[in-house]
C-alpha cells in the first residue's frame, strides 16, 4: 500500500505541475500566532488532500481544509472572537501530453462565526490553471479564480511560474497569492522566504444582522522544513504582516466598524507537521 501511495504521488508530482509548490502536501495541521502589546491573534488549520488516478495519467481530486481565527484583549475583549471556515474541494487532473495540463478545481465552503449556521454561511467558488512545462527546469501557469464572497463575487487572474535555479534553489509561486524562494540545506533541511496573500470574507450571527467581517491580509516569512522521515516534515516560520485588516460591513450599527481595528500589522509565527512527498529531494 506504501508503495502503491507513493508511486501515485509521485506521478502526480511529476505530470500535474498547476500547484506553485516542489511537493504534494498529503495532509496538514499548523498553528499560528500574531502577536502585539495589546492583543494577540491564534489560528489552527488543518487540511487533507487525496489524488485518485483514472486513466491516460488524467486524476480526480478531493480535499478538505479547516481554519480558525481566534482574537484575544485582555484589556477590551472584542464581540467577535472566532472566525472559522470550512470547505471541500472537488475537481481534477486533465493531461494531454507532457507539456500541458489543466487542473479545475469548485470549492464549496463555509465560512463565518458558526454561531447560528444557515444557508448565508455558504460560498462557492472555482479555480482553473493551465500549465505548461517549458523545459525540466520552467514551468509556465495560467488560470482564473473565482469566489462568491459575501460582499460580491471575487475574480482574479493567476500567473504562475517554478523555475528550477538549480539543484538546491527554487523559485516558484501563484500570483498575486503566494511567492517563494526555497534553499535545501541537507537531505533533510530546506529554508526560504515566502509571501503571501489572503483576501476572504465570514458571516456574523443573526445577533449582528447577518454582517460580515472581510479579512485581507500580506505576510512575509522566514521558514525551515525538517523531514523526520522520509514523508513526514516539522516546519516552523517567523515573520511580519505589514498588511491586515479585518472590516465589519452591512451590521446595523450592532458592530463597530473598527471593532477589529487593533488586530493589524503584526509579528508573526507559527508552526506545524506534514505529509509531504517532494520532487526534489537530492542526496548529500
Amino acid at each position: 500500500m506504501n508503495k502503491f501511495l507513493y508511486t501515485l504521488v509521485l506521478a502526480i508530482i511529476l505530470h500535474f505541475s498547476a500547484i506553485a509548490q516542489p511537493y504534494t502536501e498529503l495532509t496538514a495541521i499548523k498553528f499560528q500566532k500574531y502577536q502585539s502589546n495589546q492583543n494577540e491573534t491564534n489560528e489552527y488549520s488543518a487540511a487533507i488532500f487525496l489524488p485518485i488516478e483514472t486513466k491516460n495519467a488524467n486524476y480526480l481530486l478531493f480535499g478538505t481544509s479547516y481554519n480558525k481565527l481566534s482574537f484575544e484583549d485582555p484589556v477590551t475583549p472584542p464581540l467577535i472572537n472566532n472566525l472559522e471556515a470550512l470547505s471541500i474541494q472537488l475537481g481534477g487532473v486533465r493531461n494531454w501530453d507532457n507539456d500541458w495540463s489543466m487542473t479545475t478545481l469548485v470549492i464549496q465552503k463555509i465560512s463565518s462565526d458558526f454561531r447560528d449556521l444557515s444557508k448565508k454561511d455558504y460560498q462557492i467558488g472555482a479555480v482553473g490553471i493551465l500549465t505548461k512545462n517549458l523545459n525540466e527546469r520552467i514551468k509556465y501557469k495560467i488560470g482564473l479564480f473565482y469566489n462568491q464572497e459575501f460582499w460580491g463575487p471575487l475574480i482574479s487572474p493567476i500567473l504562475g511560474f517554478d523555475f528550477i535555479i538549480s539543484d538546491k534553489l527554487q523559485f516558484f509561486g501563484l500570483l498575486p497569492r503566494m511567492i517563494n524562494l526555497e534553499y535545501q540545506l541537507s537531505k533533510s533541511g530546506y529554508i526560504g522566504l515566502k509571501f503571501n496573500m489572503k483576501r476572504t470574507s465570514y458571516r456574523l450571527a443573526q445577533e449582528y444582522a447577518h454582517g460580515y467581517v472581510q479579512e485581507f491580509k500580506i505576510q512575509t516569512h522566514l521558514y525551515i522544513d525538517y523531514y523526520l522521515y522520509d514523508k513526514i516534515v516539522l516546519f516552523g516560520a517567523f515573520g511580519y504582516a505589514p498588511i491586515r485588516k479585518y472590516k465589519t460591513f452591512e451590521t446595523l450599527k450592532v458592530v463597530p466598524t473598527d471593532e477589529l481595528f487593533g488586530f493589524g500589522n503584526q509579528f508573526t509565527g507559527h508552526i506545524g507537521m506534514a505529509i509531504r512527498i517532494r520532487s526534489d529531494r537530492t542526496e548529500n
